[in-house]
């Protein structure tokens, strides 16, 4: 396993920020720790990216996007293709240079965010993808380098995130089907460990207390958030419920409303006329669907661009961390029927 910035600074008896901040050139370390600590590092075999070695924060005109878990997606995911936009739309009007990284959860353990930093030669990161048991939910608050995560709240002097109050919109979302007649209501989450879902089956029970409606753990699918898995969990609860115990499904994203939308197709119903859809994220795919896809547009350009407008605002000084909330739309399609 490589060596890692923790293990230089378990070695050298230091802060984690020590160490980042003694190889990044930092003058308040003073000479005889550094001096130290270059050679712990040298002794262990740490060597990280020496192009990245003047990089100081408040200059640098290199920042990433830290993507956790693209690899596993297996359907292609317009939802990452309209966050890059957004934020190389920002990094062109910001002057500054961006690139693209793709870590995982092995990564997260191995490296820190400071050292991921270090390597890839950059002064800060956007940083998307993380699930609530990513080693960087517990370890970004000790990090020297400016950090904006998406989609899951994080604190730290220098972490600022950029959400959407998923909590709200699901329940506007599933209200929206309860003023429509729907009790019975299938909830396609995402995955149990995503922030995102977590606050969306929040805003469910939200409108379902509002309403007076008992939830029923038995039309709850669990789904890791892909379109092949909603549509193979979709239809095997077709086979074991039948059409009699759900009018509709409220699913926790596009793809997975696209999955359960074709698998109601391929088993010989309608929608709407057998059952409602709605999904979220208002992805382009869900004008195309058969019928087009009533969603909650989460303005998904918009929060790549915020998210790397408070960035540089962060790297160059202008604006401390803080959590930035976009709004949202519920855009009305095809795919509800209103119950007599």
């Amino acid at each position: 396993m490589p060596v890692t910035i923790r293990d230089v600074a378990a070695a050298s008896g230091v802060a984690i920020g020590t160490v980042s901040r003694a190889l990044n050139g930092y003058p308040d370390v003073s000479d005889a720790t550094r001096e130290r600590i270059k050679q712990v590092a040298d002794e262990l075999g740490y060597a990280p990216n020496q192009t990245a070695q003047s990089l100081s924060s408040k200059r640098v005109r290199n920042i990433g996007i830290f993507i956790s878990g693209f690899l596993s997606e297996e359907v292609f995911n317009d939802f990452d293709i309209m966050l890059l936009r957004g934020s190389f739309k920002a990094a062109l009007d910001y002057g500054v240079n961006i690139s693209l990284h793709l870590i995982n959860s092995e990564i997260q353990e191995q490296k820190s965010y400071d050292q991921l930093c270090y390597e890839c030669g950059v002064a800060g990161a956007m940083l998307f993808g993380l699930k609530t048991t990513d080693p960087y939910c517990t370890t970004l608050s000790q990090s020297e380098r400016p950090v904006v995560t998406v989609d899951i709240p994080l604190k730290g002097e220098r972490t600022g995130c950029v959400l959407l109050d998923d909590r709200r919109a699901e329940a506007e979302a599933a209200q929206y089907l309860i003023d429509r007649g729907h009790r019975k209501i299938a909830i396609v989450h995402g995955g149990e460990d995503a922030a995102v879902s977590i606050e969306r089956f929040a805003g469910i029970k939200d409108a379902y207390q509002a309403n007076g409606i008992e939830l029923d753990p038995a039309l709850s699918i669990y789904t890791d958030f892909t379109h092949d898995d909603a549509a193979a969990k979709v239809e095997r609860f077709l086979t074991e419920h039948g059409a009699e115990d759900v009018t509709a499904f409220l699913c926790m994203s596009d793809l997975i409303a696209i999955g359960t939308l074709r698998t109601i197709t391929r088993m010989g119903y309608r929608v709407p006329e057998d059952f409602s859809v709605v999904g979220y994220d208002g992805i382009e795919l869900t004008k195309f669907t058969s019928p087009p896809l009533t969603t909650v547009n989460q303005n998904v350009r918009d929060k790549g661009y915020e998210a790397v407008r408070l960035l540089c605002d962060m790297l160059a000084g202008d604006k401390d961390p803080q959590t930035v909330t976009l709004s949202h739309t519920l855009i009305e399609r095809g795919s509800v029927r209103k119950l007599l």
